[in-house]
């Protein structure tokens, strides 16, 4: 009856395996040799189950299996231990806790710079000290990525100008990302507008917000400094008149019109090589040869 019990084990894992990849079935021969040896429901002691035993520490991407657990999947019930240790980061509600910097104080003068050239842009991106650690107090800057043309970079300059006033213990800039472009690549700037938050001269963190308003910007800049705005934030009508511009400017580009011109004139190339040219070409000479045969004949 052993014997019998022990085939039909057999016939099971040969079904399961016939169905699994490459590496299901290796595992599976494993088990398979365990099963003919007489051992199939051997399982796992209570020390081996232990974290802190030295045969619980397996390598990363590693777990060692008995037959019940693979027949019962019972590996994707447990987390390996650098799992757990990742998990332990999170916060007890299991989000994980905003990226936080710690600014000097008084690094700011509570206005918004309007960044001219590339020496603007090292002054106020330039670290403090050798410090490089998040959590060192260092210098920190809030920029914004932005163009005269674009129409949500003129939305969102009022809000920007009410939130520069609010926070004298940072440096608070605007650069115009087209005539800068070669800091779009060292940042990652992708769209405009992009509110990105510096510190020590190296980007910490995008904001990723649905609505660009004035209180969003705060509430920003203190969940990831710990700074809280002098007062309540509020756009007024003088934050309409700069310095950061809320018209759209309409400028003639020329690099569009000629990346146009190039597009057109390589269309109208490919198309005299395609088949198509070829056959209107040869029907206009077909029905110009027809119409002088006709006029010769009425001669």
């Amino acid at each position: 009856m052993q014997f019998i019990g022990r085939v039909m084990w057999i016939l099971f894992l040969g079904v399961c395996s016939f169905n699994h990849s490459m590496a299901i079935e290796l595992k599976g021969l494993r088990f398979l040799i365990n099963l003919i040896s007489g051992d199939f429901m051997e399982t796992k002691s209570q020390n081996e189950l232990d974290p802190q035993s030295s045969s619980y520490m397996v390598s990363k991407g590693h777990t060692e299996y008995n037959f019940l657990s693979f027949i019962t999947y019972e590996d994707t019930k447990k987390c390996l231990l650098y799992e757990n240790a990742a998990a332990s980061d999170q916060g007890n509600d299991g989000k994980k806790t905003p990226i936080k910097v710690k600014c000097i104080p008084g690094q700011g003068n509570g206005t918004l710079q309007i960044i001219n050239s590339l020496k603007e842009v090292v002054t106020m991106l330039a670290p403090h000290g050798n410090k490089t650690k998040r959590m060192d107090e260092g210098n920190c800057a809030l920029v914004l990525f932005y163009t005269r043309t674009c129409q949500g970079s003129a939305l969102v300059a009022p809000h920007f100008n009410a939130v520069s006033r609010q926070f004298p213990d940072i440096k608070i800039g605007a650069i115009d990302a087209l005539r800068f472009h070669s800091l779009n690549t060292d940042f990652g700037i992708v769209g405009l507008p992009t509110v990105m938050l510096f510190h020590q001269g190296r980007p910490v963190i995008k904001f990723n917000m649905t609505t660009y308003t004035a209180i969003q910007f705060a509430n920003f800049v203190t969940k990831h400094t710990g700074l809280s705005p002098l007062s309540n934030v509020y756009v007024t009508s003088d934050d309409f008149h700069g310095p950061l511009p809320n018209k759209v400017e309409i400028e003639t580009d020329y690099c569009l019109y000629l990346a146009w011109t190039f597009i057109v004139v390589c269309a109208c190339y490919y198309f005299t090589k395609s088949r198509f040219y070829i056959q209107i070409v040869e029907m206009i000479k077909r029905n110009w040869r027809e119409s002088g045969a006709q006029h010769e004949r009425r001669l």
